[in-house]
């Protein structure tokens, strides 16, 4: 059989051997049957009619194929598929060896030995497979010739440094964009070697170099480059490994990117959020930064530093005679001013309006603090040249060291800004220092402590007595014990001013044996005024319920209560039954065993414990005037107090409303069955003989008339 009848007969034969070593050659690349084929039926086609042709030139291919292909076109197309594919060169070399081998060994051992025709076909067909594989090549190549040109007229026309080296580091490649980089043209750069760039030196540094040739790592970085222009750019870059087809590393892409314009743009955002823009000096937000930072560092080291807060004299006045623009003008002045005494290692800031903070680090002598604070007053007080007008201010600075003053930079901030308002009370353009504060204050500490342990003697101390008023009758049945100090240097101080000073010192059983024995006095003889029962309350401090302190004296003032036959209840609070103790019981037994009652104060603004109220054996509940205060009919704070009611009758116990202001306080609470009311509405706390006045008028709205001149400080 004619090698070209053969080609035709067994073609698909054919074809499925082909595609088997076209896989082989081609592996990895998961090919579809129609991409291993690529033409390869119709160059077989083109060679089996090319054999057929008579060697003489007489061409009677026509007589066995009217449509026949040409094979060297479609070898053409197959070597451009095969360039879209990946392929290279060898690949297509090995793909028609295989197809020579195919067709001629199958068709010999078909055949059996070969005749000299054979022989003379097989020629023929090895010359028209040489003439396919030229045209598929030479496709290839032309392909390859297009690619090039593409990705050099893209990689040239880039505006980023693109180059490839050698694992030597010698440039194989560099497009436009790094010649200019390098101030030479794209020719004198292939086989220069990186190193000899005028770049730095970190760019592509030894290290780098081996880590992407040995260990096969990508290096990122940022690199600051003069050009030849001498402007200074900002590039980022990455250097990769370029690996063969077995996996060597056989050179090293790079690309490089200009981010000087992205860095410039991140810098006034990061200038913007951490500057003023008014003055061009840290603003609040730096400088709450780099003062953490430094109280960081300094609770390390034990480094001492200090913290200048400093406001501008009489400056609203200015801002607002002059305008805005003035006040601005005289702002960036001041700032520029109060930089000008600091170091280099300091920090000036503005907190906002003409509040201004400096950070003075390595502080350790205070003479130096001392003689920068003075040279910034002396820098403000002289003249300002504000639009052509002369201003004066001055300013005043509040100063804190770190750790001496503060464990904190909130602490540190809070201290100087204390030490500011000192030296402006203080007549302004001044220096004032935190300590000054604190040796002021424990000045103060221990004149009002030594002027409350003489006030009892001095007859300082009064008591003032508010009506409690039975809703159901309308009558006075019981009356609070209010303690008061008349400071002679003060204004009438309420308890909470000095009781704790009291109670810190010592102080606190003689006050309540003076206020025990000053309210039985009145106590026994207002009794005798009222038609029913009458009761005095008193507030007692916890410390007598939670320390056991000095038992004689407590069971002196029972014994007292005792003989006095006074109807007497002792107010306290919650906080005192949160820690049940010895002490705590044994004085609650004593106080019931001498007919005292208890009442608990303030109830419904603390823990509200049901427990308590029945395990110490409370007799009142006194709603807190916070509660009664907002009692709209249908608020939240009316139902409260409704259901305190019903649970206290619940309970056995008997309801005391505090802070009632109006009659409609009065009539709701009394329909609510409120047991007694006090408040306003019925009458402010009184001194004593006010009281008994109004006990003997027996009207608790007459009290009106006679409310002392202060009354807000008395309730």
């Amino acid at each position: 059989m004619k090698l070209a009848d053969y080609i035709r007969t067994h073609l698909e034969d054919i074809l499925r051997v082909w595609e088997h070593d076209a896989a082989s050659i081609l592996s990895g690349r998961n090919l579809t049957r129609d991409e291993l084929r690529n033409h390869v039926k119709q160059i077989l086609l083109g060679v089996a009619a090319e054999l057929e042709r008579p060697e003489t030139g007489e061409d009677r291919s026509g007589l066995f194929n009217a449509n026949h292909p040409d094979s060297e076109a479609h070898a053409s197309i197959h070597g451009a598929s095969r360039h879209e594919l990946g392929a290279n060169i060898v690949h297509l070399a090995r793909e028609f060896r295989a197809l020579r081998k195919t067709v001629v060994q199958s068709w010999l051992q078909m055949d059996g030995l070969p005749s000299r025709a054979d022989l003379d076909e097989v020629v023929r067909f090895n010359n028209e497979i040489d003439k396919a594989l030229t045209r598929s090549v030479e496709r290839y190549a032309l392909e390859t010739q297009k690619q090039s040109r593409l990705l050099e007229t893209m990689l040239s026309s880039l505006p980023d440094p693109c180059y490839v080296l050698s694992a030597d580091g010698e440039f194989l490649y560099a497009n436009r964009a790094m010649a200019e980089l390098c101030d030479l043209s794209t020719d004198e750069m292939s086989g220069r070697s990186l190193s000899s760039m005028p770049l730095p030196a970190h760019y592509l540094d030894d290290r780098q170099l081996q880590r992407i040739t040995s260990q096969g790592e990508q290096c990122r970085g940022e690199v600051e480059i003069i050009r030849a222009s001498g402007n200074l750019h900002c590039f980022e870059y990455v250097h990769a490994p370029v690996t063969g087809e077995e996996g060597r590393i056989e050179a090293i892409s790079g690309i490089a990117h200009d981010v000087t314009a992205r860095k410039e743009t991140e810098g006034q955002v990061w200038r913007h959020a951490n500057y003023d823009l008014l003055t061009g000096i840290p603003n609040r937000r730096l400088f709450r930064d780099r003062l953490d930072q430094h109280t960081a560092h300094s609770d390390r080291t034990g480094s001492p530093f200090a913290l200048f807060f400093i406001d501008l004299d009489r400056f609203k006045e200015i801002n607002d005679r002059l305008g805005h623009d003035s006040g601005d003008q005289l702002l960036k002045q001041a700032a520029s001013r109060i930089s000008g005494c600091t170091r280099q290692s300091d920090t000036v800031a503005r907190l906002g309006g003409d509040e201004f903070t400096v950070i003075l680090l390595d502080t350790a002598d205070l003479d130096l603090v001392k003689g920068i604070a003075n040279k910034i007053l002396a820098d403000l007080e002289r003249p300002f040249h504000v639009k052509g007008e002369q201003v004066m201010v001055s300013g005043s600075i509040g100063i804190t060291m770190f750790p001496a003053d503060a464990t904190s930079s909130q602490e540190m901030l809070s201290n100087a800004d204390q030490a500011m308002y000192l030296a402006k009370q203080s007549g302004r353009n001044q220096v004032c220092f935190f300590t000054e504060i604190m040796r002021q204050a424990h000045s103060a500490r221990q004149a009002l402590i030594r002027e409350l342990r003489d006030a009892p003697r001095d007859g300082q101390l009064k008591l003032y007595y508010q009506p409690i008023v039975e809703l159901s009758s309308g009558r006075i049945a019981k009356a609070e014990a209010l303690l008061r100090w008349e400071h002679p240097r003060q204004e009438l101080l309420r308890p909470d001013a000095f009781l704790p000073l009291a109670e810190e010192t010592g102080l606190m059983p003689s006050i309540e044996h003076w206020v025990f024995a000053e309210a039985l006095f009145y106590a026994e003889r207002w009794t005798d005024m009222t038609d029913g029962p009458f009761q005095l309350t008193i507030n007692a401090s916890p410390m007598q319920f939670q320390h056991n302190g000095d038992a004689t004296s407590w069971d002196s003032l029972l014994k007292n209560l005792v003989h006095s036959g006074v109807n007497l209840a002792i107010e306290l609070t919650e906080n005192v039954f949160l820690h049940e103790s010895t002490c705590l019981r044994q004085r609650l037994e004593a106080l019931k065993e001498a007919g005292v009652e208890l009442a608990l104060d303030d109830f419904g603004t603390g823990y509200s414990s049901l427990a308590y109220l029945k395990r110490f054996d409370i007799n009142y509940l006194k709603i807190d005037k916070t509660i009664i205060r907002d009692t709209e009919a249908g608020s939240t704070n009316r139902e409260i107090a409704e259901v305190i009611i019903v649970m206290a009758h619940k309970l056995g116990l008997k309801v005391i409303a505090e802070g009632v202001e109006t009659a409609a306080q009065r009539d709701w609470l009394r329909e609510a069955g409120c047991d007694f009311a006090q408040g306003y509405f019925f009458s402010h706390p009184l001194a004593a003989e006010a009281f008994g006045d109004l006990l003997k008028s027996g009207s608790s709205r007459s009290a009106l008339a006679i409310v002392p001149s202060k009354p807000a400080s008395l309730g």
